[in-house]
């Protein structure tokens, strides 16, 4: 669906991904880390983590958030980080063989490394205080029973463990099948790509109300029927992307053997009309979020 870039609202989205990248920054190796810089009105519904795979790596890492609305806790964002260190690096060079996204092969091929990372996330939930009860201690989240399935299923586990605990009552209007879940969907760079594949999967289970996926810096997802199907989904695409940015230019395509295409709607700009030019600079997440809003600031070595 085709409907013109809110700079404002994409920037704000943006910020629960930047918020993931500061959690992640105070400890790579902490899975579940304290809430930083979740925007005002905003809290923490669970961790995001997912298993490095090159050279059999299976330790699971901190990848991206699942944030709801305070006064609306039906209201949540979805918001995953990109690469920032070696392995991660080797995982998106690893993605340029094509496979079927196993949670829809009609909908086309995929690159092989975000298909398997997709496999791999986790949904872990956060540490709250359900009606009736004391808030939860540190290890909570632990003690709640593992959730399973495929991202999207883990988060609809997700979803049902809460309303349960809101003591919502069962019954539903005629018609319905699952209470309504306004859900926002971002991302960056890799965390982009996932973002996109979870639209695709909800596409079919319809387990939440996706209105939006706003990405940043996405690579290129999937071939061109990957493309019409994304395309043809009901729901709005703002694909924010720098001119200057090597990582949308990723993976090459090479015609009559890997036919990746891009999935609407591209948003562009030129990072170089303010920002510092080299390769870093133009993939910085800062960068794409100062585009979007003038008030937030540059990365230091940016400016």
């Amino acid at each position: 669906m085709s409907i013109p870039l809110d700079p404002a609202k994409a920037a704000f989205y943006g910020q629960f991904v930047a918020a993931a990248y500061d959690m992640y920054a105070v400890n790579p190796n902490d899975l579940r880390p304290a809430p930083k810089n979740i925007p005002a009105g905003w809290e923490l519904s669970a961790w995001i983590n997912m298993s490095d795979f090159f050279f059999a790596s299976t330790q699971p890492k901190f990848y991206g958030i699942v944030a709801h609305e305070t006064a609306n806790p039906d209201h949540r964002i979805v918001a995953i980080r990109g690469t920032e260190d070696l392995i991660e690096w080797l995982d998106d060079a690893a993605s340029i063989v094509m496979v079927p996204f196993r949670q829809l092969p009609s909908a086309g091929r995929v690159a092989y490394g975000f298909d398997k990372i997709y496999s791999t996330m986790k949904v872990v939930p956060a540490p709250h205080a359900a009606p009736g009860r004391a808030a939860a201690a540190e290890s909570g989240a632990a003690a709640e029973s593992e959730l399973t399935g495929s991202f999207g299923d883990q988060l609809e586990q997700l979803a049902l463990r809460r309303e349960a605990e809101r003591g919502l009552p069962r019954q539903l209007a005629a018609g319905q099948t699952r209470r309504d879940r306004p859900t926002i969907v971002t991302g960056h760079s890799l965390g982009a790509a996932l973002a996109t594949l979870f639209a695709i999967e909800n596409s079919v289970k319809q387990k939440f109300d996706i209105s939006l996926v706003s990405t940043l810096a996405s690579p290129k997802v999937g071939n061109l029927e990957f493309k019409h199907v994304f395309d043809a989904l009901q729901i709005i695409s703002w694909r924010v992307v720098n001119r200057r940015d090597v990582v949308p230019k990723l993976p090459p395509t090479i015609p009559f053997l890997l036919d990746y295409e891009h999935v609407a709607t591209a948003c562009p700009f030129d990072s170089w009309t303010f920002a510092r030019r080299n390769l870093g600079c133009s993939h910085n997440l800062d960068t794409y979020l100062h585009w979007l809003n003038g008030s937030l600031p540059l990365a230091p070595d940016c400016v």
